[in-house]
């Protein structure tokens, strides 16, 4: 059995979280929590290896404050680590292209056609590049990913279904094209980067399927069978596109269909639903 570190896991480690749900099983697993390993601390990261056995690095920690210094530092203090592993997986992120333009249907050669202003997507861009020119470093992109364990007080979908159990308005800030997948989606295509070797460094993983924000908030009014009133806060124009094409991964994967918008959205719900207690009323009525 493969054993498997995965970083990002804790009360704030949506994608970590959700990995280790899927993997427990799977693979020997190695979690560390924020406060048990800095990994802006290379003295503290080479201690951990050097104490523990890892095959695989799956990378979904990102930083929250000063985030180009953050990000970069953890990302290169793995990276230190590459040659005694047997590959790295982490997360990048759509703003990679650059988010102070529309990101329309962009395959992963577009890549470089703008480079980011903000620190966020200069430190994802700084990883992309270096992981192309890596043997075994590989890199997932993320556009807007969703599901259980994320933090409702302000990502979109899940802020709308826990508005929606609670009878409240659907608020959406400004109308924007989106290209949302489903965090069930990603287990499948993780295992996939492990067990096998991909022709390429990075992939876009998104659905393919470009979705208006109302659109979304239309769903869930379906979802929740109930007719609840949907505000646009600034209904003047609309935020950039951010969408992109998943045609290099599903040439390699064959067999990946993401979810249905739908189907993802009502399983989202339902839980939820069954979990009403994490959400605090006073704090949902207070979001936008």
């Amino acid at each position: 059995m493969k054993r498997v570190m995965i970083t990002g896991t804790g009360k704030v480690g949506f994608i970590g979280n959700n990995l280790v749900e899927a993997f427990n099983e799977k693979y020997s697993l190695l979690t560390p929590a924020r406060d048990e390993l800095d990994l802006t601390d290379y003295n503290a990261v080479s201690r951990y290896f050097d104490g523990n056995k890892v095959d695989v690095l799956i990378h979904a920690a990102s930083g929250v404050n000063d985030i180009l210094d953050t990000d970069l530092k953890m990302f290169f203090n793995l990276e230190k680590y590459s040659n005694n592993l047997e590959k790295i997986v982490y997360f990048g992120s759509g703003a990679e292209y650059d988010k102070r333009y529309d990101i329309i249907n962009v395959g992963e050669n577009d890549i470089g056609n703008s480079i980011p202003a903000d620190g966020y997507g200069l430190a994802k861009y700084i990883m992309n590049a270096y992981a192309r020119n890596s043997d075994n470093i590989y890199n997932l992109r993320f556009f807007g990913i969703f599901g259980k364990y994320e933090d409702w007080t302000y990502k979109f979908i899940s802020n709308l279904c826990c508005k929606a159990i609670f009878d409240l308005p659907l608020t959406i800030r400004r109308e924007c094209c989106f290209d949302y997948i489903y965090i069930d989606d990603l287990p499948d295509i993780v295992e996939w980067l492990i067990e096998n070797k991909p022709d390429y460094n990075d992939y876009n993983f998104v659905s393919g399927k470009p979705v208006l924000l109302t659109e979304i908030a239309d769903i869930i009014k379906i979802v929740s069978e109930k007719n609840l009133d949907i505000s646009v806060l600034n209904p003047e124009g609309r935020n950039n596109e951010y969408t992109a094409s998943n045609k290099r991964l599903k040439a390699q994967v064959s067999w990946f269909e993401p979810t249905s918008l739908y189907k993802a959205i009502e399983e989202l719900f339902i839980w939820y639903f069954n979990n009403k207690d994490l959400i605090d009323l006073n704090i949902l009525k207070k979001t936008k």
